[in-house]
């Protein structure tokens, strides 16, 4: 086992993690730091690093009633399933009415504990409306990046966000430094990883993200559709995402428009552009207006 050998079995290496540690590859790889020093200084370079991003990570704590909240969605979509059969045009007429979503727990008002019901039962209603009816009635849940700035007002509904965007939403909430596919801090080392392993990787690196120095990079499978992911830091993290147009789901249709767009999720804001034949997807802790100075 040569060095480079060793780097790529010793990035798979957890801090502090025994198991890993007695994985008879790695076990072997950790020898050769008894050998090398520069091997050494490395490990313990990557270690340290890998320990820094997962407390940052781990400071990101999902709600105390997430497993209740998708339970009882997972009830309420099965019955308005049933509802919107024989209720579409009853539906249709619905797309325009604001959606309330579900209140604090804590609240003092006395419906308090049915509004969660109603707020999921309706997120699924809106939903299922977007599936059935023609897709120039849709509601427009999304903001158009090529408006002036004082127009461009985005509409905050994740009723109206893409199930792919959704996906990365969730990928990144309950991300953690460990499962990087590589790590490094030069955006052309990860772009020749992805490009060596078949994954999308970005023709083009927008210019703010090119000043960055960057984490790493991983591969996301959404329903067959691959995704890679690079990330920068810069005080925050910010990912840019790859996929291939001609691989886009069809449940992303907003995803190959010419324009750009924003969507809001999970308190993410996700920016989705085209360029070739490659769909780009720009996304970061808080809202819009924390992109608009990176495209």
């Amino acid at each position: 086992m040569d060095r480079e050998e060793a780097q790529n079995i010793l990035q798979l290496c957890r801090p502090d993690n025994s198991e890993d540690r007695n994985d008879p590859l790695i076990a072997e790889a950790l020898e050769l730091l008894k050998q090398d020093d520069e091997l050494r200084a490395w490990f313990e370079e990557q270690q340290a690093l890998d320990t820094k991003i997962s407390a940052e990570f781990n400071r990101v704590e999902p709600p105390a009633d997430l497993k209740a909240t998708i339970l009882a969605g997972m009830r309420a979509h099965a019955v308005q399933s049933q509802l919107l059969i024989g209720n579409k045009a009853e539906g249709a007429e619905q797309d325009h009415h604001t959606i309330r979503f579900p209140q604090p727990a804590n609240r003092s008002d006395q419906r308090a504990g049915f509004r969660p019901w109603m707020g999921i039962a309706a997120i699924f209603a809106f939903a299922g409306v977007a599936l059935v009816v023609p897709r120039s009635e849709a509601p427009t849940q999304l903001a158009n990046s090529d408006q002036p700035a004082a127009e461009a007002t985005p509409i905050i509904a994740t009723a109206g966000v893409p199930n792919m965007i959704e996906f990365l939403a969730q990928q990144i909430s309950e991300f953690n430094g460990s499962k990087f596919d590589k790590r490094g801090e030069k955006v052309g080392e990860l772009q020749s990883h992805l490009a060596s392993t078949g994954m999308p990787n970005p023709a083009h690196i927008p210019q703010q993200l090119k000043q960055l120095t960057t984490i790493g990079c991983v591969t996301f499978d959404y329903d067959g559709t691959k995704l890679s992911m690079i990330c920068f830091k810069n005080g925050q993290a910010y990912h840019l995402i790859t996929v291939d147009k001609a691989r886009v789901p069809n449940d992303c249709t907003p995803c190959k428009g010419q324009k750009s767009k924003v969507f809001e999720a999970k308190e993410q804001a996700f920016k989705i552009w085209t360029e070739g034949e490659q769909v780009f997807i720009l996304t970061t802790q808080g809202t819009e207006e924390d992109l608009a100075d990176f495209i």
